[in-house]
């Protein structure tokens, strides 16, 4: 059994968690990112839970866990993702509700950022004045927490290539290219991607990632970028 399959494998998770792990790829993504044991991790919009208990347990010994989802997004998720901090009593775990352009790590302090299904928030406007945090703030701050040598890992709903990324955000869906473009010019290099990391043939990548022909069934593509030591 490989470190992966033992983690996941705790008899402790619940059916609902464990369910999500093959569609959702929990193992590969531990092994894409190198998530270690005696990381400092943060995740950046946690949803519902689901990766933040592996990365709680994942943690749990040695290393750190900051979990930061703006308040806003409270309506859309709850605050499960808190809840799991808390019931898990991992003495190296917090919990911030500020928007992403004021991340609550230290300078130089984060080995690893973890977001999935997430970026095209950025550019998504839910009500009138509302916003989780502006673009280029939050790939600074990202740039700011991160190690020399630290790696971001992304993974996102696929839109349309050429659609502009006000029209990809309000369907819940980003462009690799423009991540990679976005996120290159802050410093950070990527280093691996997959556009095909979760594939769906079914999803014409047109319509919202809410529409029930593909909810939870979306096209989905990684990247893994890093800062470099100097």
């Amino acid at each position: 059994m490989t470190r992966e399959e033992a983690l996941l494998s705790s008899p402790d998770r619940s059916p609902q968690d464990r369910v999500q792990d093959i569609p959702r790829r929990a193992a590969d993504t531990i092994k894409m990112g190198a998530l270690s044991s005696d990381h400092s991790i943060l995740e950046l919009e946690p949803g519902q839970g689901w990766f933040t208990d592996v990365l709680l347990r994942l943690t749990a010994e040695y290393g750190s866990l900051t979990v930061q989802q703006p308040a806003a997004l409270d309506s859309f998720f709850g605050q499960e993702a808190r809840q799991r901090i808390a019931r898990s009593k991992h003495p190296r775990a917090s919990y911030s509700n500020a928007t992403w352009d004021n991340l609550a790590p230290q300078d130089s302090s984060i080995d690893r950022v973890v977001w999935l299904q997430g970026p095209h928030e950025l550019w998504f406007v839910p009500a009138s004045g509302v916003s989780f945090g502006k673009p280029a703030t939050v790939f600074s701050e990202i740039v700011r927490v991160l190690k020399p040598g630290g790696r971001l890992l992304l993974v996102d709903n696929l839109a349309p290539a050429g659609l502009a990324i006000n029209k990809a955000a309000a369907l819940h869906r980003s462009s690799p290219q423009f991540l990679r473009e976005a996120f290159e010019g802050t410093g950070l290099v990527l280093k691996e991607q997959d556009e095909q990391w979760i594939t769906n043939n079914a999803d014409p990548l047109t319509i919202p990632t809410y529409n029930s022909k593909v909810h939870l069934k979306t096209h989905q593509f990684l990247q893994v970028f890093y800062k470099p030591a100097s």
